[in-house]
């Protein structure tokens, strides 16, 4: 999950969070026990943290909070997310493994310890979590294209294309997914469709397709590259060409 997206997951990980933070933050340093309201606020503070990028405090709040509440499943999570950014792997992967085991059906935890098992090249255990995560959510499109990237690259390339499917039937403008389905079925010899899907992913992200087609983008490798990189091109100048007739 990014860190960017923390307001729509706050949402989700810690229901009935108020909006509004307390004005009173004595409680932040008392050793006494938090009333409950005292507890969504810390927690609240910390989910802001871990969004601007403070790190550090935001562990430490975060840790403050599962003192007074070791049930807290969300801040868990949230923790989870703080040492991940941080670049500790193994304490991630604990707060994590104590998310869901408090709350076993959320799957945006099971996104969350997925994308950490395959930063750390754990294909197959990632799997698994992508799995979890959409027996329990089906509408989670990361797991759906993450899934299919992780198939892909094990060369089962007709169950990815099944997951980049399922990812764009949840939002036909996921660029990167008719990125991914157009090297796939290009790689499967479908040369046609798969340069429809390119050619979509370009006028959604031109960019990005540029980018994916020139290798630096990690990508199934095609012998075809080469063919849609000139077409891109072609389509890249065309655009470019219209836009200064539009301007002039």
């Amino acid at each position: 999950m990014k860190i960017e997206n923390m307001a729509a997951h706050e949402r989700k990980v810690h229901p009935g969070l108020d909006s509004k933070e307390k004005e009173e933050s004595s409680y932040e340093e008392r050793e006494i026990e938090l009333k409950e309201d005292e507890i969504r606020a810390l927690c609240r503070k910390a989910s802001k943290l871990l969004q601007r990028g403070s790190i550090t405090e935001a562990i430490k709040k975060f840790e403050r909070v599962l003192k007074f509440d070791p049930d807290n499943y969300g801040a868990w999570n949230d923790l989870g997310l703080a040492w991940k950014e941080q670049g500790n792997k193994r304490k991630a992967l604990e707060a994590f493994d104590k998310c869901l085991e408090l709350k076993p059906d959320l799957g945006c935890a099971w996104v969350n310890k997925a994308q950490l098992l395959l930063s750390s090249g754990k294909k197959d255990e990632a799997l698994r979590c992508y799995d979890e995560a959409l027996k329990y959510d089906d509408k989670i499109i990361q797991a759906w294209y993450n899934k299919g990237g992780i198939l892909a690259s094990m060369g089962l390339d007709e169950e990815a294309l099944r997951c980049f499917d399922a990812a764009l039937a949840l939002n036909d403008e996921y660029y990167m997914a008719w990125m991914s389905k157009g090297l796939v079925l290009m790689s499967l010899g479908e040369e046609e469709e798969g340069e429809r899907c390119l050619e979509k992913a370009y006028s959604l992200n031109p960019a990005y397709a540029w980018q994916a087609l020139a290798g630096t983008i990690t990508g199934k490798d095609i012998g075809h590259a080469s063919g849609m990189r000139a077409k891109i091109k072609k389509l890249q100048i065309t655009s470019t060409k219209t836009q200064t007739k539009s301007k002039s």
